[in-house]
């Protein structure tokens, strides 16, 4: 999928490049079938073959104008779609399941899943979930539902997203004269990435199981039933 977005792509302008992957990680935000990775890995590799640099370097490559404008496409990219995501949860709420397409993507059993995490675990689950794909789009929706503030919202929107973006375009540009080895790189950060998420999941779980104990171990008893 990767070489076959840069095929299509790198013959044309950088500025058409930056089009395209503004233009996916909005489908992508919206649910579809496309991981938020490949168009961000592809940003990266179309930065790179725009470049004037003949060898990638750590200080060539965030100094590079194409690759700073490439990073800085996909972060608004990821936080213009997730906001739209949220915005909608605030103006339509529980009627989603009455307006396409988010009735496909929201569905009541997923609201009542993410608002018990919300309840539970607050806003580091919209954190979490922009890792979780299947997760995002509902977790985001619920969270507007839930009037939660927009800038707290987008706060911890950006600050995940400030991991994922520069992350992959990193890679894409780094490998940018193998796109295989860059396609391989992805999916192995990919995995690194989901587990982390999987061990904080877990962390936050065995916590909040361990708070909950020892508050039913410290609450006193109940005075004795007469005999």
């Amino acid at each position: 999928m990767l070489e076959r977005l840069v095929d299509h792509l790198q013959n044309q302008s950088l500025g058409l490049g930056y089009a395209a992957v503004f233009g996916l990680l909005l489908a992508a935000g919206f649910g579809f079938p496309l991981p938020e990775d490949v168009p961000l890995i592809a940003g990266g590799v179309l930065a790179w073959l725009a470049s004037p640099l003949e060898k990638a370097t750590l200080a060539g490559m965030f100094s590079d104008h194409g690759f700073q404008a490439m990073v800085a496409v996909g972060m608004g990219g990821i936080l213009v779609g997730d906001s739209i995501i949220y915005l909608a949860g605030r103006r339509i709420g529980r009627r989603v399941a009455e307006v396409w397409p988010f009735r496909t993507l929201v569905t009541p059993e997923k609201l009542e899943r993410v608002e018990r995490l919300l309840r539970q675990r607050g806003k580091v689950v919209v954190m979490v979930a922009r890792f979780l794909p299947g997760l995002r789009a509902p977790t985001y929706f619920t969270v507007g539902h839930s009037r939660v503030p927009y800038w707290e919202f987008l706060a911890f929107d950006g600050l995940a997203a400030l991991v994922s973006a520069p992350l992959w375009v990193c890679l894409g540009f780094w490998f940018g004269d193998d796109i295989e080895r860059a396609a391989r790189a992805g999916s192995e950060f990919g995995s690194y990435i989901l587990g982390a998420v999987v061990l904080l999941v877990v962390v936050f779980v065995a916590r909040a199981l361990l708070r909950r104990r020892r508050a039913a171990a410290a609450k006193p008893a109940g005075p004795p039933s007469d005999p």
